[in-house]
């Protein structure tokens, strides 16, 4: 969407317009019973909810959706079965809980650091939205092969890491995902919604926080962020990554 802006210096006033990212609620309803606001930037919608209902533990298969339905900013879905996590009552129950949760698969690689800063130097020229806004997280998903899956963005990083989850769930190739690149830092729920959706390497941007690198530990997740000199800077699962 285009927006009027006003560009201020020192003596002086232009008047510009601008594309902003748009930014508007999703009213969801699952089951007829719970009830949802999502803040989005629109499209994607069905890839968005697939993916969240993974990682909050309500599905664990494509199959148990039964039907999506959006209609602009109204959004309903039925699905077999709420398996929610329960409430955890000690700090290690919501590591534990996450951890069960997780989709599992026994395939597992090295990566070096060169292959690292290329996927995340890929995503980051595929990120068309920011290019033009200068205001959306992105969040991009790569194979054992490294080779792209798909990309998605978002005015929220939970979401635009959401939408790819949903988007490789959809497409069947959640079992090919061996990492994701992230646009933005790396808090315990972004790290959570990897560890569910079975990513073994989460590499962000900016430093994650300790509870992230807590989870990364307990789940073998190996979590690495862009360093200042040019390399990168690894939290959890060293022996991963090589030079």
């Amino acid at each position: 969407m285009k927006q009027k802006i006003y560009c201020l210096k020192e003596g002086s006033q232009e008047e510009l317009e601008e594309e902003i990212v748009e930014e508007a609620p999703l009213f969801l309803t699952i089951n007829n019973r719970i009830k949802r606001i999502l803040l989005r930037t629109p499209g994607e919608d069905k890839p968005l909810l697939t993916g969240m209902s993974l990682t909050d533990g309500l599905i664990r298969r494509k199959e148990e959706i039964i039907s999506i339905h959006t209609a602009g900013n109204i959004a309903e879905m039925e699905i077999k079965l709420i398996q929610g996590l329960p409430e955890p009552e000690e700090i290690d129950d919501i590591f534990n809980g996450v951890i069960k949760s997780a989709l599992r698969r026994d395939k597992d690689r090295k990566i070096r650091v060169g292959e690292l800063l290329k996927l995340m130097n890929m995503m980051e020229s595929r990120q068309e939205l920011r290019e033009r806004t200068k205001a959306s997280h992105a969040a991009m998903l790569f194979s054992y092969k490294l080779e792209p899956i798909c990309i998605s963005e978002d005015v929220g990083r939970h979401n635009a890491l959401d939408k790819v989850i949903g988007k490789a769930l959809l497409e069947e190739r959640i079992g090919d995902v061996f990492m994701a690149t992230l646009s933005s830092r790396i808090s315990f729920e972004m790290a959570k919604k990897a560890v569910i959706a079975g990513i073994k390497v989460l590499m962000g941007i900016s430093r994650p926080t300790s509870m992230a690198i807590l989870l990364g530990e307990k789940a073998g997740m190996s979590i690495v962020t862009l360093a200042r000199d040019g390399g990168i800077m690894v939290f959890s699962k060293k022996e991963r990554i090589g030079a």
